[in-house]
């Protein structure tokens, strides 16, 4: 049943946030097929025709969790959050819809050229020169147009709002980031080291920055502390911008600390303790969203549950990463299966489990909270825990045992670690299957939607609304 008083003031924002939140689910089932795909070719490399191959389909597996899923899931939180914070609507639905719909052509004509075999060959930038050309003119449009509309709404924005600096700046980060690591000719050590800039930072500088600037916003409303003037301390959020902002940038060099790498002790240093002083804010980050779920006023509801794994796998991700960051233990862990969990603890268990908390308390928000099943949605939840926590603990032990074989033939290695690469691709399944439960919820919001003429609706607006 879809509720009927449609916030008007929102509806631009309302109708280009919805399609981009809606669609990220389809992209995130082929996240799984592929990534299913590639973990079967890594137990039985013969198992497909010579067709699919494995670096082009590693590729695209990349791509589509990077522009498929995650980032059309944030541009639709931006296109909710960030009008309702200066209190003005998107400036422009055109340019919205513009932005959607040159994702999809981007995103296919990246997975048709990976199939061609047209592969720049630098991890993470495999698109070609003329396809980044057009992220960045797809960048320039949604860039443009959330300015364009704090701007308009400039005489409304709080004074303090820790949502709105980490968004705008999650935001423009994405763009200097992009155009750093594709359009500088860099070579040596400088290309290897701008590779994991990048990658490291679409994770720290894109995916987390902006979780963490829409928690701000979401979890006090969730929570029923909106109506706060601050319900959070000003004092820790801005220690936590500040160290964030220090430590993100030279982290990277964490990268190349392998004994191998051609790089002076002093950066390699540097990116070993900015790298452990990412747990400063790590644990800012964790207390403050952790006082607000221990102080909420209202049930936290199935989004809440995935905002609490959300954060233990935060700090998971955090402590492991600093961990392995740290010299001796990366020398032993270094180009092993641990890297490939840890990718996965990062992008699976804290930030997809934050897209997922937020997409469905925006939708709810929108259609009401029986626009999707929440009997589907506690299915989806157990079986994507299962699922991650199967992949992500015996990828664990596997790099454990492969650190510690270092010297021995690799076919000793495989055979050594297959038992928990075979494990992988079962509870792959499993996620695969949470995923399309997902998917199935969220089509019953588009079927519901298309019932409205695909028009949002607002189910609650609250006091917080006229805050900030």
């Amino acid at each position: 049943m879809i509720a009927n008083n449609v916030d008007v003031r929102y509806e631009n924002s309302s109708n280009v946030a919805s399609k981009f939140l809606l669609t990220s689910a389809f992209y995130l089932v082929v996240v799984a097929i592929v990534g299913i795909l590639l973990a079967l070719m890594l137990v039985r490399p013969d198992i497909f025709p010579n067709s699919l191959n494995f670096i082009g389909l590693r590729a695209i597996h990349l791509q589509a969790v990077i522009f498929g899923w995650l980032s059309m899931a944030l541009f639709g939180a931006y296109y909710h959050i960030i009008p309702r914070i200066v209190k003005t609507d998107l400036v422009s639905r055109k340019l919205g819809n513009l932005h959607y719909y040159l994702m999809h052509v981007a995103i296919a004509a990246v997975v048709v050229t990976l199939l061609m075999g047209q592969n720049t060959g630098r991890e993470y930038n495999e698109p070609v020169w003329y396809l980044n050309i057009v992220v960045v003119f797809i960048w320039l449009i949604f860039f443009g147009n959330i300015m364009a509309t704090i701007i308009k709404g400039r005489n409304n924005i709080p004074k303090f709002s820790p949502a709105l600096i980490f968004m705008v700046l999650s935001a423009l980060y994405l763009g200097i980031n992009y155009l750093w690591s594709n359009f500088i000719p860099w070579t040596g050590v400088l290309q290897n080291l701008n590779v994991w800039t990048w990658a490291h930072n679409a994770v720290n500088g894109w995916f987390m920055f902006s979780i963490q600037g829409i928690f701000y916003y979401v979890v006090p409303k969730m929570t029923g502390l909106e109506g706060k003037d601050s319900p959070y301390p000003h004092f820790l959020t801005k220690l936590h911008f500040l160290a964030v902002a220090i430590f993100i940038p030279p982290s990277v060099l964490h990268h190349l600390l392998y004994n191998e790498a051609p790089v002076n002790n002093f950066w390699k240093y540097m990116g070993e303790w900015t790298s452990v002083g990412m747990l400063i804010p790590t644990f800012i980050w964790f207390y403050i969203i952790l006082v607000l779920l221990r102080n909420s006023k209202k049930p936290l509801g199935l989004p809440g549950k995935f905002v609490v794994a959300t954060m233990i796998f935060y700090v998971m991700n955090c402590v492991q990463g600093s961990l392995q960051s740290i010299r001796f233990v990366n020398d032993y862990t270094h180009a092993t299966q641990w890297v490939v969990g840890h990718a996965h603890l990062a992008l699976l268990g804290f930030i997809s489990f934050g897209v997922f908390a937020f997409t469905y308390w925006i939708l709810g928000r929108y259609y009401g909270a029986d626009s999707y099943s929440v009997k589907l949605g506690n299915i989806h939840f157990w079986t994507v825990l299962v699922g991650f926590l199967g992949m992500f603990i015996p990828l664990t032990i596997a790099g454990l045992i492969e650190g510690s074989m270092r010297g021995e033939e690799f076919y000793t290695i495989r055979e050594t670690i297959l038992p928990y690469l075979n494990t992988r691709v079962v509870f792959g399944f499993v996620t695969l299957i949470a995923f399309t439960v997902y998917l199935m919820n969220i089509w019953k919001v588009i079927t519901a939607a298309r019932a409205t003429g695909f028009k949002p609706q607002s189910t609650e607006i609250t006091t917080y609304e006229n805050v900030n």
